[in-house]
């Protein structure tokens, strides 16, 4: 009888990693995990003359990678930019949101919007107008870090002093900051900036900066970083009011740039062998140290019994 209870535990300890294991291979949990980038910058009252119309510029993008057949991303992605020069002003806002569900998958949503205006401004003339903006950005997963999900989003806009360029010049080297707007080598007059991340894996913040000629009539934030749950919202308006003694000529650039991620990956095979070589050598060490043990007992009892013969 003791012989087979032996059996039946050093059985036990063989097949305990084989269900552990079986598990692990057959019942990987499903992730559903969402992000969103949400932004808008409007700007409205140019005091100025619009030299041309407002040059613009919006793309918007979509990636995806399932890898099971249960698998699958949904996307939303809607940047909008509209502008007008009578009167003067431009728009720009952007919905992306992407949502993921299975065990192996990542999705993809960015977008980028900029515009530019450029305007003449007479000698003793004040330029000036007024802006809004918001970034709202959220993130929301079952497990962590199994699942991982991020959002940015940033909002700016410049205003630089171009009067050294020549009217000939001047449609030419606007088109130009389309498409890159850091290839202008000056220093801006003004500005004022809005960028946020929020992610499952930390790195999470909201910023605003500007210049000290913008006038800040109203400010909100709100963020929560803690949890499976992530978000972060800022609300500003105000306005840009600047005093020109000489005949100026000025361009404004404002950008707008969002992006939103998900991903879930499964654990891999290797993971799972890994996984049951461990187990599988806990089991054998335990099994071993119980044989050293019960014939040290037994030893110990043959040694007893030849001493107490010896007695007798």
């Amino acid at each position: 009888m003791k012989q087979y209870l032996r059996f039946a535990k050093q059985f036990s300890l063989l097949f305990t990693p084989l269900v552990a294991t079986s598990v692990l291979f057959t019942s990987p949990s499903r992730a559903a995990t969402s992000a969103f980038s949400d932004g808008e910058l409007s700007l409205t009252d140019f005091s100025g003359i619009l030299f041309t119309e407002f040059n613009s510029d919006n793309n918007a993008d979509t990636e995806a990678i399932t890898l099971g057949k249960d698998d699958f991303v949904d996307f939303q992605n809607n940047p909008v930019v509209e502008t007008s020069t009578s009167p003067a002003k431009a728009f720009t806002d952007v919905v992306s949101s992407v949502n993921g569900e299975g065990r192996n998958y990542t999705g993809l949503v960015k977008s980028n919007s900029g515009i530019v205006g450029n305007f003449d401004i007479g000698a003793g003339q004040t330029f000036s107008f007024n802006f809004s903006s918001f970034l709202n950005l959220g993130t929301d997963i079952d497990a962590s870090p199994i699942e991982n999900a991020q959002a940015n989003g940033d909002i700016a806009f410049y205003l630089f002093d171009t009067s050294d360029i020549s009217e000939q010049a001047l449609p030419d080297f606007l088109t130009g900051l389309l498409d890159d707007p850091n290839s202008i080598n000056k220093s801006p007059l003004s500005f004022f900036s809005l960028s946020g991340n929020v992610s499952t894996l930390g790195d999470d913040f909201i910023l605003s900066q500007n210049s000290s000629d913008i006038t800040l009539t109203n400010t909100s934030k709100e963020v929560d970083f803690e949890g499976n749950e992530e978000f972060a919202f800022a609300d500003f308006t105000g306005s840009f009011q600047r005093y020109f003694d000489k005949s100026a000529n000025v361009t404004l650039i404002a950008t707008r740039r969002s992006k939103a991620r998900v991903t879930a990956p499964e654990p891999s095979t290797s993971l799972a062998l890994l996984s049951f070589l461990a187990l599988l050598v806990i089991a054998n060490k335990n099994r071993l140290k119980a044989n050293i043990l019960r014939r040290s007992l037994e030893v110990k009892a043959i040694k007893l019994t030849v001493e107490n013969e010896v007695k007798l």
